[in-house]
């Protein structure tokens, strides 16, 4: 291994100043003794970061992810790669590939199910160059993964599973458009659901239901949405349904139909334009959520059907940041403690056991109702 173990660790995090990047540099600096380089294009931010972080094991660097030289640069001393830098479908793979090419771990916290086509592609290189490229490491998927995981693992008699995503509002009022970006690319795409055990194609903004979700949501109107645990989950128990579900508030889902004629996955100036559009709705949206007092605590909920009856799972995190940010610094760590021996593509079910799940989200979880997982 070319990279530094134990203290001597250094990790990289790019787009540190961002929705999950922030959080990911809060918690490597609490959790864990190693060296971070909190990595990202404005000085400013970056500058802000390291003051609310206050922490003498982290330092900051201005740094364009998508350039080759730089980030090829900032590896070299890198033991260990996460990238928070969205959306993933835009550059994801491209900044995994000069990752790996450097002989260095990677990791990310992405959800589309095309940035994990695009990864795949790599997986030869990934092999060659024996390092773990790992994503789908964040709240939805990730947490989610290993969550349905345990319990179908419980209950093998399943045969589908409603997996729900709800927050009214994000972690920090300057953050989540990348991610509402991500989202909106995966819309112009192909995705797939599982419907009669088969991957079948999904059109984002057609499907929607409601729910009952536990406090303090309530009874909401949820959007289906394509996720990597689509591709992964089916792969290792024989479901018949597989649905991801999200609470989108008030974003019109008419747009979803602008977006894939529009096609911003393929033209820049039509994703210049999405990109204004939804950053006027994120920044009504936050404004309008902490005008009426609400707070970021996100909800994570998975119905488990076996046919006959449904049994409901909750976690409720302090905010959703908080959430995405406990697997990429449980699996770096496990990483730089040598404990991760295999290579290439993986995902969080690869690499972590579900019974780790209670304990690996402990002081973000502000209430656990998966009384299916011992503790």
């Amino acid at each position: 291994m070319l990279w530094a173990m134990g203290e001597k660790a250094q990790v990289l995090v790019l787009g540190a100043y961002g929705l999950a990047g922030r959080a990911i540099v809060a918690r490597l600096a609490a959790k864990t003794g190693f060296h971070v380089v909190a990595a990202g294009r404005n000085p400013q931010k970056l500058d802000g970061l390291l003051a609310s972080v206050r922490s003498e094991r982290v330092r900051v660097r201005e740094l364009d992810a998508s350039d080759p030289r730089s980030l090829r640069d900032a590896c070299t001393t890198a033991s260990f790669v996460i990238n928070a830098v969205g959306p993933y479908p835009r550059s994801g793979a491209a900044i995994a590939r000069v990752v790996v090419e450097c002989g260095r771990p990677y990791l990310d916290c992405a959800n589309e199910q095309r940035h994990y086509h695009n990864l795949a592609e790599l997986d030869a290189l990934v092999r060659g160059q024996a390092v773990p490229m790992i994503t789908a490491a964040g709240a939805i998927p990730g947490l989610s993964t290993l969550l349905i995981a345990h319990l179908l693992e419980r209950f093998p008699e399943a045969t589908g599973v409603d997996c729900c995503w709800a927050q009214f509002r994000h972690a920090y009022a300057d953050a989540g458009l990348a991610s509402m970006m991500g989202g909106l690319l995966e819309a112009a795409d192909r995705p797939v659901a599982l419907r009669e055990g088969k991957h079948a194609p999904l059109v984002v903004g057609r499907s929607t239901r409601h729910f009952d979700l536990p406090e303090p949501f309530g009874r909401q109107r949820l959007l289906e949405v394509p996720t990597i645990d689509t591709l992964t989950i089916p792969a290792h128990f024989p479901l018949q349904e597989f649905h991801t579900w999200f609470y989108m508030g008030d974003l019109p889902t008419g747009l979803l139909g602008i977006v894939r004629i529009l096609q911003p996955n393929r033209r820049p100036w039509a994703y210049r334009l999405i990109e204004t559009i939804m950053r006027r709705i994120n920044a009504r949206d936050t404004r309008k959520a902490m005008a009426a007092g609400v707070g970021p605590e996100s909800l994570l909920v998975a119905f488990i059907d076996n046919g006959k009856e449904t049994t409901t799972h909750q976690m409720l995190f302090r905010d959703g940041a908080a959430a995405t940010a406990c697997l990429p610094v449980h699996i770096a760590s496990r990483c730089l403690r040598n404990e991760i021996a295999k290579t290439g593509l993986l995902s969080p079910l690869d690499v972590v056991m579900p019974q780790e799940l209670p304990s690996l989200v402990e002081d973000a979880a502000l209430r656990l109702d998966i009384d299916a997982i011992p503790r």
